[in-house]
């Protein structure tokens, strides 16, 4: 067949020429490719009809064959072949199954043959604690009275060698302290009269010189002698506080090197562990003393030191307190402190209610004799054994009524008989006296003393020599002689006859007076002979009080 176009017979091996010589050569292999995609369709069918197991059966019987007529696949032994390896998959599954099943269950049944081995252990386990808890519960209230029993005698036991050890501390302690009083020389009260008055003195040290002054009456004594007499007082405060192993309230701190003197500090500033220097000089770390590039590195300020209060004067007490009352006031509550410390060791020592008021805390040699010399050489009770009579009634050693605080056992050395315990604390509170204010009342009356000190009293004997000497003396009519220059500017005979106007307006009070000097109240003016004079023992002192 020839093309039309061109005229070239078509065949296998012609050229092409035209667009129908290419579409005459394409046509067979587009008819071959329909054939195959046409197959192959079929073959997909088929092939969905078999895994899904839905399709005629007799189309399954159906070869496909190709464009030459050669078979290519047979549907039905195909059909055949998916059917049996499906079968085949199945059986493998199952047996797989099976297997898995039989292992799992060979597991179970050694687990159960662990968990029966486990439950007979633990029933022989059980059994032999049921058998050890009988055999520990036989006869176990007799048993436990019994081990109760021992524990109690080795708790008695302990505590009769504590308390004993105790008894033996507090012996030495008391030995100790009475001593320490015997070299301190602390001697017995002597009795002296002054103005009528009997009076107990207590002196310390070698001698008699030396006493131990009232704080009522620092007025009087000489600077010196009340310095030493402060200064004996504290060391042997220092000595009996070491001794009973009690820290007193106010700290003293003894004369030591660059430390001439006795100081004591207040109670919130004691025990704080700093190196405080002596007052009046300059303490070694202050800036003046530092270069200035060390002061420059010291870019935080050091906290303020204590002031200590002196026991020490240099001068009388009333100069003193005219010249620098502010010294004045340091050195009084110094004093106070140390009369406090005083009082306060007593109190934790056995005497714990003879200081209501501040005047019972003055005469500190009254107290400290009270509290070493007094009480005398004392034995204390011998504690008994708890296992020498094993048939008295038990009662353990809280429930022993608390008996009063005898000299040397409560301390604060000791953990027997600590005296910071609430159960001591609650012994020794109820003082409401403080240091502040024996220090305000003692300053009040030290300084009303001194205001008084102009006034001197004069007894019978003086009135009746001064009205016989103006008695005696020639009156020169017509002229108006003078003695001389008296204090307010009157004349003799005037103040002659004011004495005696005095006198008789006070004859009915001084039937009081002895009591009245004797409490050391303040009288007015112009009462129970009173007078207003230059003092006796000043001499050119421009009219001030003398010490």
């Amino acid at each position: 067949m020839d093309c039309d176009i061109c005229g070239t017979t078509f065949g296998s091996h012609s050229k092409i020429h035209c667009a129908t010589c290419a579409r005459a050569a394409l046509e067979p292999h587009r008819i071959e490719l329909a054939k195959c995609l046409i197959g192959q369709s079929a073959v997909s069918k088929h092939v969905e009809a078999i895994v899904k197991g839905t399709g005629d059966k007799s189309s399954q019987h159906v070869s496909l064959k190709d464009s030459r007529g050669g078979l290519l696949v047979d549907r039905h032994e195909c059909t055949k072949t998916v059917d049996m390896e499906r079968a085949q998959a199945e059986t493998l599954e199952v047996e797989s199954r099976i297997s898995m099943i039989t292992d799992h269950a060979a597991m179970l049944r050694a687990e159960m043959d662990q968990t029966e081995c486990e439950i007979q252990e633990r029933k022989a386990a059980i059994a032999q604690r049921k058998s050890d808890i009988d055999s520990a519960t036989y006869g176990l209230q007799a048993r436990r009275a019994n081990v109760v029993d021992k524990l109690q005698q080795n708790i008695k036991r302990m505590m009769y060698k504590s308390d004993k050890v105790h008894q033996e501390t507090v012996e030495m302690r008391m030995y100790l302290c009475s001593m320490a009083a015997k070299l301190a020389g602390l001697k017995a009260p002597r009795r002296r009269t002054s103005d009528g008055v009997i009076k107990e003195v207590y002196c310390i040290g070698p001698g008699t010189a030396l006493r131990v002054y009232d704080l009522r009456e620092l007025n009087s004594p000489k600077f010196d002698n009340l310095t030493a007499s402060l200064g004996a007082v504290a060391n042997l405060l220092l000595r009996v506080s070491h001794y009973l192993g009690v820290r007193l309230p106010a700290e003293i701190t003894a004369p030591h090197k660059d430390y001439p003197q006795h100081t004591i500090l207040t109670p919130t500033s004691s025990y704080m562990g700093h190196n405080i220097p002596f007052p009046g000089t300059t303490p070694s770390h202050s800036s003046s003393n530092s270069p200035s590039a060390s002061r420059t590195l010291e870019s935080r300020p050091r906290p303020p030191l204590p002031r200590p209060r002196p026991l020490f004067i240099d001068r009388p007490l009333t100069h003193l307190a005219a010249e620098d009352p502010q010294a004045f006031s340091l050195f009084i509550e110094g004093a106070s402190l140390l009369a406090y410390n005083v009082a306060w060791l007593c109190r934790t020592q056995g005497l714990n209610s003879d200081f209501e008021g501040w005047e019972d805390v003055c005469n500190m040699g009254r107290n400290l004799y009270r509290l070493l010399v007094a009480q005398g050489p004392r034995t204390l009770p011998k504690s008994q054994n708890p296992l020498d009579n094993d048939i008295a009634p038990k009662t353990t050693h809280a429930s022993v009524p608390r008996g009063p605080v005898g000299f040397g056992q409560l301390s604060h050395a000791t953990s027997h008989s600590f005296i910071e315990t609430a159960e001591n604390q609650a012994y020794l509170s109820g003082w409401k006296l403080s240091p502040t204010k024996i220090f305000d009342e003692l300053k009040a009356f030290l300084l009303s003393e001194q205001q008084g000190a102009e006034w001197e009293v004069l007894d019978e004997k003086e009135w009746d020599d001064m009205e016989n000497i103006i008695a005696d003396e020639p009156v020169v009519v017509g002229g108006k002689k003078r003695v001389g220059p008296l204090d307010d500017g009157r004349s003799m005979v005037a103040l002659v006859s004011e004495f005696a106007r005095m006198r008789r307006s006070s004859a009915n009070e001084r039937e009081g007076t002895d009591s009245e000097r004797e409490k050391g109240k303040n009288r007015s003016k112009g009462v129970s002979g009173w007078m207003k004079l230059k003092s006796r023992n000043e001499e050119g002192k421009g009219g001030s009080p003398a010490a």
